[in-house]
């Protein structure tokens, strides 16, 4: 990694819709969040933290050697826990702190150092996330894959769970078929961010955009904040979300 001075935060809580307890899910034999975290220390960052709402995880996590806070289980967001564990850990506003997804292990390095590099270089954005191309018709309809539009200085416009935009030439009544174009993104869920910019955030009530579509960068965007976003350098391995996955993974990753 480069000499860029930076923190991770694991948000990790324990109820799940699809997946519940899914911190702690073993994958051949190993908990998730280990693994996440296992993951995380191998990034070069100074210092390493599960923010988590559930003695269970933070026992697992605090058990194999490793450092993790308690946090209010009322959070909204993820965003919003890693606010508190800047508080807990006393990280001032200069700090810069990778968001890693928990429930995505295998998060390749190359696109952590890209990220890191993003914000290094576009110091007016107060986030930096990637995306990736959206090359399949049922991604682009399916609500779990969220899109990204972005304005011609690579600046995120808008954050969906709908297929946006919408392309009147090929989803009309008659015709359903995918773009031959680069112009439907897969937003990655890895952000970098500022502590200063984390008191901000969670000093605001939540935007209606975000509370409609679920989508916490939303608050950003309401608030008039500008996130800057580039495409992924590697493609990123699909998170772990529902049991399909864990199989999947566990066939990815025999010992």
């Amino acid at each position: 990694m480069s000499d860029f001075d930076f923190v991770i935060c694991i948000p990790a809580r324990y109820q799940s819709s699809r997946l519940p307890g899914k911190p702690l899910i073993k994958l051949n034999g190993k908990e998730l969040i280990l693994r996440a975290v296992e993951s995380a220390h191998r990034l070069g960052a100074r210092e390493v933290t599960v923010a988590t709402d559930d003695m269970r995880i933070a026992t697992c996590v605090r058990e194999q050697g490793y450092d993790a806070v308690m946090t209010n289980p009322g959070h909204a967001t993820g965003t919003d826990r890693i606010a508190e564990c800047a508080d807990i850990k006393q990280w001032d506003n200069d700090t810069w702190v990778l968001n890693f997804q928990g429930d995505e292990p295998d998060i390749p390095r190359q696109n952590v150092e890209q990220v890191l590099q993003l914000v290094e270089k576009n110091p007016e954005a107060v986030m930096g996330t990637l995306y990736q191309p959206i090359t399949e018709l049922d991604d682009v309809f399916d609500p779990n894959v969220v899109k990204v539009v972005l304005n011609d200085k690579n600046r995120a416009l808008y954050f969906s769970r709908a297929p946006i935009p919408w392309s009147q030439a090929h989803f009309n009544h008659q015709a359903k078929r995918m773009p031959n174009q680069e112009i439907y993104k897969r937003h990655i869920g890895l952000y970098v961010y500022k502590v200063s910019f984390l008191h901000r955030f969670s000093d605001l009530p939540a935007a209606e955009l975000e509370q409609c579509e679920s989508l916490e960068q939303l608050r950003a965007l309401a608030s008039g904040e500008q996130i800057v976003v580039a495409r992924a350098v590697t493609d990123m391995p699909h998170g772990i979300d529902t049991a399909e996955d864990v199989m999947r993974f566990e066939q990815r990753n025999k010992p």
